[in-house]
């Protein structure tokens, strides 16, 4: 009986060690901290994030380690911002208009409006401003959160299509677009003419192929690298929704690590963003090159006549999913 109170007692412990999560610490002082996201393993976003682990190993000289658990394996956006506020979880990689389901963070859906961003540098503008900052704070404040950074941009999002070739605004009426839960792009879409749909990303190749959606909006690397290329025949490259993914840090489990342990991280956040930067443009030549081999035949758009509209039908947003007048203080940024 004894033994096997011991057995049982060991048990307890080891999945104590396992599932409590957070940051752990090794018998000769190697650290190492959880990170979670819901983006699947072997993406681009996976790429990004096993370069910062290993600037952080080599900065640390392997005194800090990342354990990366990609694919939402840890939950969903929601529960896995619930385990860093809870401290179970130390950092977590998602896009930034995630933070609208937050606590404080409803006007982060505007950073998914077609257009409200011209092209990166905007962007930047934008998180850098005291506009962004002062949003950045309310969720940090209310969330337990501490806003680590942008670990790398990521394409601009377009359209690519199966039968029927997008040029115009007047040319997506009544197609079923498959988009992602931004309820922006969804209502976006929608003033567009289109009828959008939300679809998971696991069952969207089997939805495109079965004619239940007609399109889909994803960046070029994210469209050749998912497969799309088989199945899809063209790709308008609307350029309608500037991206990056951030990285977001439990707040109690920041205010643990040492100066020189954030300064590692925060270099590393760095390196990342300048390496990826650099070789965005490169990926892109080759998936673009890809998917023209595969069949996919570039459409170059008005992107004048989806800006109009765009313009036209901000009101359907602008108060409602996000405070009034966002829209145009983010555009005057650029201005």
């Amino acid at each position: 009986m004894k033994k096997l109170f011991v057995a049982i007692l060991i048990l307890v412990v080891v999945s104590s060690a396992v599932f409590a999560g957070g940051a752990t610490e090794s018998a000769n002082g190697v650290k190492t901290l959880k990170l979670g996201s819901t983006t699947p393993s072997a993406t681009y976003d996976h790429q990004a994030l096993q370069y910062f682990q290993s600037r952080v190993q080599e900065l640390s000289g392997g005194k800090l380690n990342i354990s990366i658990h990609m694919g939402g394996t840890l939950g969903t956006t929601a529960q896995e911002y619930a385990q860093l506020r809870e401290g179970s979880l130390d950092m977590f990689l998602t896009a930034f208009d995630t933070a609208s389901v937050l606590r404080g963070g409803k006007d982060f859906t505007v950073t998914c409006v077609p257009y409200v961003f011209d092209d990166m540098e905007h962007y930047h503008k934008f998180v850098e401003s005291e506009l962004g900052q002062n949003m950045i704070a309310d969720v940090e404040s209310q969330n337990g959160l501490h806003f680590l950074g942008i670990l790398a941009p990521r394409l601009p999002r377009a359209l690519s299509t199966t039968s029927r070739p997008v040029a115009s605004v007047a040319d997506v009426a009544n197609l079923k677009i498959r988009v992602s839960e931004a309820q922006s792009i969804y209502e976006m879409w929608k003033a567009w003419g289109a009828n959008p749909v939300i679809i998971s990303g696991g069952e969207l190749y089997s939805s495109l192929e079965s004619g239940l959606a007609d399109g889909q909006d994803n960046d070029v690397i994210s469209t050749h690298s998912s497969g799309m290329g088989e199945i899809q025949d063209y790709y308008t490259e609307l350029d309608y929704i500037q991206q990056c993914i951030v990285l977001w840090f439990s707040q109690t489990n920041w205010d643990k690590l040492t100066e020189e342990e954030k300064g590692w991280l925060e270099t590393a956040l760095d390196e990342t963003y300048t390496n990826f930067e650099g070789l965005l443009g490169q990926q892109y030549e080759e998936a673009k090159q890809a998917l023209i081999e595969e069949g996919v035949t570039f459409i170059e758009p008005d992107i004048e006549s989806f800006k109009a509209a765009t313009e036209a039908s901000i009101g359907v947003m602008d108060g409602v999913l996000f405070r009034e007048g966002l829209y145009e203080e983010i555009r005057a940024l650029n201005n």
